[in-house]
């Protein structure tokens, strides 16, 4: 079991990278998994989404998007609409991620990124910075997977990440094939395996920030035949670096009293 690392109570800063084809579809479970910890005592999310791609029509039906956004910037338009449905300040910057963005703590950075050396990019920008969670999203025509990690401290007492886990994303550059917003991708990409994706994504954040703790770090998703989901079980033996007093979870089970036999009536 893995333990949060930090107080859910407060303001929880997310940075969304990439609000295409999963990301898109994500930040509206982010905005559901914000008004329940509101609704549960908690300041709450506050999302950055980071993308430098703008709206075209190719995107609609894959995408989180209306055909009055085609030209804008994909960023911009998401964040938008949750702050005008919610009533809240998320910011949007319609490029990619720097390092300079990480000078203040980031407790969760997800990642949803169509290559390794994206990832590698954004791996980079994160070294040295203080960053709670990295959350990578990832999927191929039928298959996905959700990968929870953390980048700092001993092998022993954190989650492995995802180059940590897939060393193969650690070389190679971008291809030529299309992403996860090309035309071309309809026939190529299952239509439901983003949204598969982000639910599964969604599911494992809210179980960390609501119970303050997960017995998974991960998910692989196959639609081949169906849907099946094969959850990634956190490592055994892990030591948790403890500091202080762990944080109160914001969703406690409710405690089912044994009921008092009644007594017969004579």
């Amino acid at each position: 079991m893995h333990q949060l690392t930090f107080d859910p109570r407060q303001v929880i800063r997310v940075f969304l990278i990439g609000v295409g084809g999963t990301g898109s579809l994500l930040l509206t479970h982010l905005l559901r998994l914000d008004q329940a910890i509101r609704a549960l005592g908690g300041a709450g999310l506050h999302v950055t989404a980071f993308d430098d791609d703008q709206v075209s029509e190719t995107n609609l039906t894959r995408q989180h998007f209306a055909p009055a956004d085609v030209g804008r910037y994909k960023s911009i338009v998401l964040v938008e609409r949750c702050n005008l449905y919610a009533g809240l300040s998320w910011a949007a910057w319609p490029r990619w991620v720097q390092a300079s963005d990480f000078g203040s703590p980031v407790q969760v950075v997800i990642t949803c990124v169509d290559s390794a050396q994206s990832r590698r990019a954004v791996h980079a920008a994160m070294l040295g910075r203080s960053v709670g969670y990295w959350l990578d999203c990832g999927n191929a025509a039928r298959t996905g997977q959700v990968i929870l990690g953390q980048l700092s401290g001993p092998v022993a007492q954190r989650l492995p990440h995802i180059l940590e886990r897939d060393p193969s994303m650690q070389v190679g550059e971008d291809d030529d094939a299309p992403s996860c917003s090309a035309a071309e991708a309809l026939t190529r990409q299952h239509l439901f395996i983003n949204p598969n994706v982000a639910l599964q994504a969604a599911q494992l954040l809210g179980e960390l920030l609501l119970h303050g703790q997960t017995a998974t770090c991960g998910a692989f998703i196959h639609l081949s035949q169906g849907v099946r989901v094969v959850a990634l079980p956190v490592p055994e033996g892990q030591v948790p670096a403890r500091r202080g007093k762990a944080p109160k979870p914001l969703l406690v089970p409710a405690k089912i009293r044994a009921r008092r036999p009644r007594r017969a009536k004579v």
